[in-house]
């Protein structure tokens, strides 16, 4: 194994570690590949009592503090280098989606991995990995919501970049967004901390990346518990307006009041089409339910949805519209006489032409979360989820079931079970891939075992111990 570490300072921010490490000598690159080195350190329902208030434009409310040194690795395999892309998932600008997710080596020790996209799909020996240094790598806690942080483009510059929470020692957590570039995140690639409005702290989950407002720039949303705004009362989300600058600021903020809110969801961004969001209920384990917004600020009629705290957006009759799926994810409140406080076993389908009249699919011994993505390349989105032991894709417009194979997990001091994190076309054949890995409800994520699957092939496995 070869490795080398260079320090740069980062402006206004911290310190940034590179180190570039591998199995071995690197292939040839190729034409657009960089050297090894070179990357960083309603049920029917009327108006929903989430009918958010405005608030006046502009950042306020987070202060802004020193960035915590972070540390970036590179494997010796080339990072292919990019020229730009439209894509909201491709990191490094190669016309190729890349997968973020999120690893723990010890407690609290958490870091991102950027896997690239190439003809050949996902190569984890080709990727960049970032951590935290003396700061957190906020995910509010073992929840699976924060194990797959959005993407977009948010400065406007043809490379997707990486909002984070990040805290440090006596902090509450900071949003910063980690810029992509030509080769990944770059040296000098971490913004100050983008400002909150009205937010006595940061405690959401990842933020939730679209184009909410329908300018063609891509927005945050955050959802947050505790809002400092004056009349509000409890928790709200807050919309962030792109493109942002290089100093993390926002074009303009939009605060919205919903008292139960703790965490969002969007559907996925595409050309001309403006986002909607799934602001979710606050829980103690148990399941709770969320309201759709159709537009943000809501203009028109909002969706209440029955309890599920597994939640994916997709398009899975192939209409044009966005669905939303709601699956009860299998956790439960341990308070006696709470222990099953709004168990479905089920999942519940609101599609676009008709939310008010869901579908139900029962799943015996649902848990876990949902993910979306057209696995068979037909054009609608199929949906990955877990029934007992098995993981199961459903397809032909949610009428199929497919199990995907033998998926191991490691013996623990709990059971653990696998979970698909997320999905995407990472070859560019118009099929999507997904990425799960092991799970266990009391301790998160097993931070070494990961698979790739497809649909028309082989899955591959690896792990993140050497990451």
């Amino acid at each position: 194994m070869r490795s080398s570490r260079l320090r740069a300072g980062l402006a206004l921010t911290g310190v940034l570690a590179l180190c570039a490490c591998g199995p071995g000598p690197a292939p040839a690159p190729s034409p657009q590949a960089g050297p090894s080195t070179a990357a960083l350190s309603p049920s029917p329902a009327g108006p929903s009592t989430a009918v958010p208030s405005p608030s006046p434009a502009g950042p306020s409310g987070t202060p802004a503090s020193p960035s915590p040194p972070v540390s970036v690795s590179v494997p010796a395999r080339e990072v292919p280098r990019g020229t730009g892309s439209t894509l909201t998932d491709d990191v490094n600008g190669d016309g190729y989606a890349d997968a973020v997710i999120v690893s723990e080596r010890r407690e609290r020790n958490r870091f991102l991995t950027v896997l690239y996209g190439s003809a050949g799909g996902l190569d984890p020996e080709r990727r960049t990995v970032v951590e935290a240094g003396d700061g957190v790598l906020w995910t509010s806690g073992g929840s699976w919501r924060a194990r797959r942080p959005d993407t977009a483009d948010l400065d406007g510059d043809g490379f997707a970049d990486i909002p984070v929470l990040l805290r440090t020692e006596g902090d509450w957590p900071a949003l910063r967004i980690l810029w992509g570039g030509p080769l990944g995140p770059a040296e000098d690639g971490l913004s100050p901390v983008v400002p909150v409005p009205d937010a006595e702290r940061v405690t959401s989950d990842w933020p939730a990346a679209g184009d909410f407002d329908g300018d063609g720039h891509a927005d945050l949303a955050l959802g947050i518990p505790d809002l400092s705004a004056s009349g509000s009362d409890g928790g709200g989300y807050v919309l962030l307006h792109g493109p942002f600058g290089r100093e993390g600021a926002p074009r303009d903020t939009y605060v919205g009041q919903s008292p139960r809110t703790w965490w969002v969801v969007a559907d996925r961004m595409a050309p001309g089409r403006r986002n909607m969001l799934v602001v979710h209920d606050g829980d103690d384990g148990e399941q709770t339910g969320a309201v759709i917004l159709p537009r943000v600020p809501p203009a028109a009629r909002t969706y209440r949805l029955g309890p599920g705290n597994a939640i994916a957006t997709g398009d899975f009759d192939g209409d044009g519209t966005v669905d939303v799926a709601v699956g009860d994810d299998g956790g439960r409140n341990d308070e006696p006489g709470y222990e099953t406080l709004g168990e479905t076993g089920a999942v519940t389908v609101h599609y676009g032409r008709a939310p008010e009249t869901p579908v139900v699919m029962r799943v015996p011994r649902i848990r876990g979360k949902l993910t979306a993505g057209d696995v068979d390349g037909d054009g609608r989105d199929d949906l990955v989820l877990q029934s007992g032991d098995r993981v199961e894709v459903r397809t032909h417009g949610l009428s199929t079931t497919r199990t995907l194979g033998e998926l191991p997990c490691p013996p623990g001091k709990l059971p653990q079970f696998p979970v698909a994190v997320r999905a995407g076309d990472y070859d560019r054949d118009g099929r999507a891939e997904v990425l799960l890995n092991c799970w266990s409800y009391i301790f998160g994520p097993d931070p070494q075992r990961w698979w790739m699957w497809r649909a028309d092939g082989p899955g591959v496995r690896f792990d993140t111990t050497g990451f």
